[in-house]
């Protein structure tokens, strides 16, 4: 079953509301959620996942930004962020003990997943630049 919304974000303080209710609204009591993040560099995975992760009681101190150099940032509660952008091929992926991070519990929040392709998400978020601070996020939820 597909569940999907759209939303438009106008603001900073938009895109935390939104962050909020998806936390609240499509993540379900499961021991692992696989999250995938889509859209050009500039529309706004990275602030998504700081504010999901507020969402959690995870500070904004705390938030160690995105792990684009290295590659995975953990956090309490078994709450991973990944940013895939540096790696080209699957055997980059294999090499750096990758598959082995997906393989525990955990909610991972996977920027830039295209490599991923024996990977399922379980939500699929696509964040489209619409003008100055304006975005488009699709949520899709499988």
């Amino acid at each position: 079953m597909l569940n999907r919304v759209s939303y438009i974000s106008r603001s900073f303080k938009h895109t935390k509301l939104i962050a909020e209710f998806f936390v609240q609204r499509f993540l379900p009591k499961k021991e692992k959620i696989i999250v995938f993040l889509k859209g050009d560099i500039g529309s706004g995975k990275t602030t998504f996942i700081r504010y999901a992760l507020n969402a959690f009681g995870i500070l904004d101190e705390a938030f160690e930004g995105s792990p684009t150099f290295t590659i995975v940032n953990e956090y309490d509660n078994n709450i991973f962020h990944l940013d895939l952008y540096r790696l080209h091929t699957e055997e980059e992926i294999e090499n750096i003990g990758l598959f082995e991070i997906l393989d525990k519990k955990g909610l991972f929040f996977i920027e830039w997943p295209e490599l991923l392709i024996n990977i399922k998400a379980d939500i699929l978020m696509n964040f489209e630049i619409r003008s100055g601070n304006t975005r488009k996020i699709v949520i899709d939820k499988f």
